[in-house]
């Protein structure tokens, strides 16, 4: 690698970072399970007493990430959603009480069952006058709780908070954020923050400046609407992410992540093959990787793309660089990522993903010139390609920057990824 490039890994680096919170958090994307997806605000515990939000329910997902290879995945964080408190705060104390009939030991109690096993405990809450089920939010009328929320969710030991912006007003996101990453701060015991705040901003364009202070505050973000178990919401997600991707691209990265939400994959609204585009363009994108089907019942295909290690190794990349989008049409998307150096002065990987999202007819051919997916300093080396799935490295397919990468593409928004690994003596 050139003494330019070098730099020019650094200052992509240092420009990203320099908007970060440096909170010391989170310098590859997060990873791991969030109920709300799959189980929402499920209340009735008797008739559906293992989908209810209780105790048992995160306790069990913990048992399940902790002993069918999730955790050694890097799957670590078990998120709490909305409707895990009481209707009120506690009256003379003015702090959030867990509700006592669902969750009877509490959340600290709940940490401390995570620990032993290793596995981070994520909360949630509001940044409004209440939750989006209705329950308490950090503002009652006037009366601001931030620092009380902050202090108790500390003193419960838990990793990571999922803010939310319901009943809020929109022209008071940034100070209230603001406000809320400072309590943070305050406390002993440090908390990873994610902030909803520009997913109730993407109606209209947001400028570079209001991410600049969304990243000074958040670890990382939410910035569209919630997905759902459908492909339309995927392939929508999917459109937003390539119209975006030229801003987007400027400030994801060690510390701050854009977050297009949870992994569907696993319960009922995704195909096989549309379920590993979810994990792909995930993969690509640096994405926080939050799963949120029920793994005490998820089915072993669905399984195996969650756990696919050339994935999980792409979207921690330690550079955490978001894929650069090449070529979108109504059908059509390709995109391209660099990755770390496979070795001290050596060259870099990349990762190439063909998405085709059309619905009638076969699956199609996609052939693009080497020359239009890599910059053009390395466009001199050769490459392997390497099935992501298959984990084929087909040593006899070496491709140039005047060749083409030719894959077949499922239809129905499936996608296909390939890595191209630099052949090099250079790491000899």
């Amino acid at each position: 690698m050139t003494n330019l490039i070098r730099i020019g890994l650094i200052l992509i680096i240092l420009i990203v970072s320099v908007f970060a919170w440096d909170n010391g958090l989170l310098r590859t994307p997060p990873m791991g399970w969030i109920s709300w997806l799959r189980f929402t605000c499920q209340l009735d515990c008797d008739q559906y007493p293992n989908e209810c939000i209780n105790e048992k329910l995160y306790k069990d997902m913990v048992d399940r990430m902790a002993q069918d290879g999730y955790l050694e995945a890097g799957y670590n964080t078990v998120n709490i959603d909305d409707c895990w408190m009481e209707k009120e705060r506690d009256p003379e104390t003015k702090r959030l009480v867990a509700d006592r009939q669902r969750f009877p030991n509490g959340i600290k109690h709940l940490v401390e069952y995570g620990r032993a096993k290793n596995v981070s405990i994520g909360i949630y809450q509001d940044i409004g006058t209440k939750t989006c089920a209705g329950f308490p939010g950090t503002y009652s009328g006037n009366e601001d709780h931030s620092e009380i929320d902050s202090k108790t969710f500390a003193e419960w030991g838990v990793d990571s908070i999922k803010m939310d912006g319901c009943f809020a007003k929109l022209n008071e996101f940034n100070k209230k954020f603001t406000k809320y990453r400072k309590a943070l701060e305050k406390q002993d015991h440090k908390i990873a923050f994610c902030c909803e705040w520009p997913s109730y901003l993407s109606s209209r364009i947001i400028e570079d400046v209001e991410f600049e202070s969304i990243k000074q505050n958040c670890n990382y973000w939410r910035n569209y609407e919630d997905v759902v178990d459908s492909y339309e919401s995927l392939q929508r997600i999917i459109f937003f992410y390539a119209t975006h991707n030229n801003l987007y691209i400027k400030f994801n990265g060690p510390g701050g992540w854009f977050d297009p939400d949870m992994l569907t994959i696993g319960n009922n609204g995704l195909s096989l093959e549309q379920s590993k585009t979810q994990m792909n363009f995930w993969s690509m994108w640096s994405s926080p990787l939050f799963m949120s089907a029920d793994l005490r019942t998820i089915r072993p295909e669905f399984k195996a793309i969650l756990l696919n290690k050339n994935l999980i190794a792409i979207n921690q990349d330690p550079l955490g660089i978001m894929a650069t989008k090449i070529i979108h049409n109504e059908k059509i998307q390709v995109w391209s990522k660099r990755l770390s150096p496979i070795c001290e002065n050596g060259p870099s990987p990349f990762v190439v993903l063909y998405y085709y999202s059309e619905t009638l007819g076969n699956d199609l051919f996609m052939s693009y010139e080497l020359s239009k997916l890599i910059p053009e300093e390395f466009r001199k080396d050769k490459y392997e390609i390497k099935d992501l799935y298959t984990d084929k490295q087909d040593r006899s397919i070496i491709i140039t920057s005047n060749q083409s990468l030719r894959l077949l593409v499922p239809s129905s928004g499936g996608s296909r990824i390939v890595k191209l690994v630099p052949i090099t003596n250079e790491c000899q």
